[in-house]
């Protein structure tokens, strides 16, 4: 079968695609940890509760930090990433990502969301892979990589998507009921957009709606897996997470982490082909940012 093949795991690839993955995970993580510093002092300090140390089953938990402690924790945080996401020491920048928000994860792991641990996996195969470094400060010239992160990352995917389908036929009732998903727009998780589809849509479209969500996510293996489906099965994932965005409250963040996926699957030569414009639009913004220097008269003191 291919997805066995030997080489297509341990072979060596173009290291575009990892490297583009580096950005857009960093990207959405930083969003993602901007909206939620708001209540950090909750979260991470002993000011707030944690439903993890009053929990009756047993749950590796990490202490919570002293008040005092928490912009210092704030800074290796954000630092952490914003170097991952320029490229610089990439390697050491995604570890120490990774131990912070590992460790902001740990302070209570049951009230943490899934995304958590996609992040925390993310950032382990970034240090494990230290991807060539085109969108970044680094001058290392890119070379062919090992493949298997890329796999790991693609098939994480894959399975997830599987996996959350198969929970909804086995153990939930969205073949059973055909307005689970009508149910679930009109709930705690309801934006003003997904109030005003409900007012404007016929009911049946929510059950189409829900259909199609179930279908794409039980053959996605085989739409964004196989090569052949790949354009298909991308576009129907990038407009599934972007209903999920629209409609369910905060879970536009999951959608923005997910969309990081999504990139190992693109062409590689559309990678270098976006690569190549970025690279040509910042020389153009250097070349007038330096004529309009000159012009002026400005003169740059730092």
């Amino acid at each position: 079968m291919t997805f066995l093949r030997r080489d297509l795991w341990l072979g060596r690839v173009d290291p575009i695609r990892l490297d583009a993955c580096r950005v857009a995970v960093a990207a959405s993580l930083l969003a993602y940890t901007l909206a939620w510093w708001r209540h950090a002092e909750e979260w991470l300090t002993t000011a707030g509760f944690h439903l993890s140390a009053a929990a009756v089953r047993h749950v590796p938990v990490a202490p919570p930090l002293p008040s005092a402690w928490l912009p210092w924790f704030g800074a290796a945080l954000f630092g952490s990433i914003l170097a991952l996401l320029v490229g610089w020491k990439t390697r050491w920048a995604a570890w120490a990502c990774c131990a912070c928000f590992g460790y902001a994860t740990l302070v209570d792991p049951l009230s943490a969301y899934t995304l958590n641990r996609f992040f925390i996996v993310k950032l382990i195969l970034l240090g494990l892979a230290a991807p060539a470094c085109y969108w970044s400060l680094d001058r290392r010239a890119p070379t062919p990589q090992p493949a298997w992160p890329v796999r790991v990352l693609q098939a994480t995917l894959l399975l997830h998507y599987f996996l959350a389908g198969w929970a909804k036929v086995a153990y939930g009732d969205w073949l059973k009921d055909p307005w689970v998903l009508w149910t679930q727009a009109n709930g705690v998780y309801r934006t003003a957009f997904a109030a005003w589809l409900l007012q404007q849509l016929p009911i049946g479209v929510w059950a189409w709606m829900q259909y199609a969500a179930l279908t794409f996510e039980l053959t996605s293996p085989l739409l964004i897996g196989l090569r052949a489906c790949r354009p298909f099965g991308v576009a129907f994932g990038l407009i599934f997470q972007l209903a999920i965005a629209l409609l369910m409250y905060q879970l536009a963040y999951f959608s923005l982490e997910l969309f990081s996926f999504y990139v190992l699957f693109l062409d590689p030569g559309f990678l270098h082909r976006v690569h190549a414009a970025c690279q040509r639009l910042w020389q153009q913004g250097w070349l007038c940012r330096a004529s309009l220097t000159r012009r002026v008269g400005i003169r740059h003191t730092f």
